[in-house]
């Protein structure tokens, strides 16, 4: 559907200066009428004047309709009450028109508007009826004129209101989808880091101890049986982290009481790598104190991240993790040595697991350093400051 655009609309110094041309040739033909009436009262400069006064809506009613509108009706019942009189005169009544018009476009509430009003009938009422003596009929014509001229700008301005809420209600609604979006983007990369976490590093040990098994199956059936069982159990394992996961999804939030990595946790981690036939060697022996959630959760992350890239990048070689505590930092350290000559050829990952692992440590404030060594090797480590947990 094609939306509907308001059409355009004059900006507010171009307003004004029509504004202003129109009240000015509105105050000579007002002034002209009066200086060629039969019934001309008092000075033409002083009709003038009045007339200039009556024109002020057309010249500030955009900006200050108050103010105009009531210097209008005072201008017009001067110049019946005191000089010449409006029964015979057309551009008074115009003037009224163009102030009830006003006072229905440009006020500021409602009340305002139909106070504006009822001074403009009070006008016509006290001016040509009580001074000049005109017929009711003329003023009963002349206030249903008012009142129709009022309703006129009243609906425009209502108008005007109803397109606003409209565009600000649109305006709303992108926002909020483009908020949802946002969301629904970050809950996304959070489900991949996730996966990432829990499956990625159980399928690349699998991998590898399948590759290693064909190698050895001819040669050594006993051991081949026994790394059958490892893949066995890294699978169950690996069944159970994406069926855990799963339940969180369909909660569609974490849940506050699921209970955080511990260092028993990281232990059978690292067991774990070792019975996949990892040379993993875990040292918690600067580790002070028992650590909060989300330097729990990051660590474990870190020290997971470092053995699949290990496994997959340097099958073979000895990884040493270190994560140890000072008072105001978190240290986590992974190192590999250079891939053995004489083991299956690495891996290829997706790269998303250490763009996952750098969002995390960011989020905490600390940094992650990855890359190669001197001799070959590779060094994953985080810092993290204890006082973000």
């Amino acid at each position: 559907m094609t939306e509907r655009r308001p059409p355009p609309r004059l900006s507010s110094p171009a307003a004004a200066w029509w504004g202003g041309l129109a009240a000015v040739a509105f105050a000579a033909v007002a002034t002209r009428e009066a200086a060629s009436s039969a019934d001309l009262v008092g000075p033409v400069w002083l009709n003038g004047l009045c007339a200039v006064g009556t024109a002020v809506p057309l010249a500030t009613g955009l900006r200050h309709a108050v103010v105009s509108v009531s210097v209008a009706v005072v201008a017009a019942m001067a110049q019946t009450a005191l000089l010449t009189p409006s029964t015979n005169l057309a551009m008074p009544f115009l003037a009224l028109l163009t102030a009830a018009f006003t006072a229905g476009r440009y006020a500021p509430s409602r009340r305002v508007s139909l106070a504006l009003l009822v001074l403009c009938l009070a006008e016509e009422w006290a001016g040509p009826i009580a001074v000049n003596g005109d017929p009711v009929w003329d003023a009963l014509f002349v206030s249903l004129a008012l009142w129709a001229v009022w309703l006129l700008g009243h609906s425009a301005q209502t108008r005007l209101r109803l397109a606003r809420a409209e565009r600000a209600r649109r305006d709303a609604e992108r926002e909020l989808a483009a908020q949802i979006r946002t969301a629904v983007t970050a809950e996304r990369h959070a489900v991949a880091r996730d996966l990432h976490d829990t499956v990625a590093h159980a399928v690349t040990l699998m991998v590898l101890q399948a590759t290693g098994t064909r190698l050895i199956a001819h040669k050594d059936p006993d051991a081949a049986v026994t790394a059958l069982a490892s893949i066995e159990n890294a699978g169950r394992q690996a069944m159970e982290d994406l069926r855990a996961m799963l339940h969180v999804l369909r909660q569609a939030s974490d849940s506050p009481d699921s209970p955080p990595p511990t260092l028993e946790q990281l232990a059978a981690l690292v067991e774990a790598a070792r019975a996949s036939g990892v040379d993993a060697v875990l040292d918690t022996s600067a580790l002070a104190a028992e650590l909060p959630r989300p330097l729990a959760v990051t660590a474990y992350r870190t020290v997971q991240e470092g053995l699949t890239n290990s496994a997959r990048h340097a099958p073979g070689s000895p990884v040493r993790i270190t994560v140890r505590t000072t008072p105001g930092q978190l240290t986590v350290t992974v190192t590999s040595g250079p891939p053995a000559g004489d083991r299956p050829s690495p891996t290829s990952g997706s790269g998303t697991g250490l763009a996952g692992l750098r969002e995390r440590v960011t989020a905490l404030g600390g940094t992650l350093t990855a890359g190669p060594q001197t001799d070959g090797g590779y060094t994953l480590a985080a810092a993290l400051p204890r006082s973000t947990a």
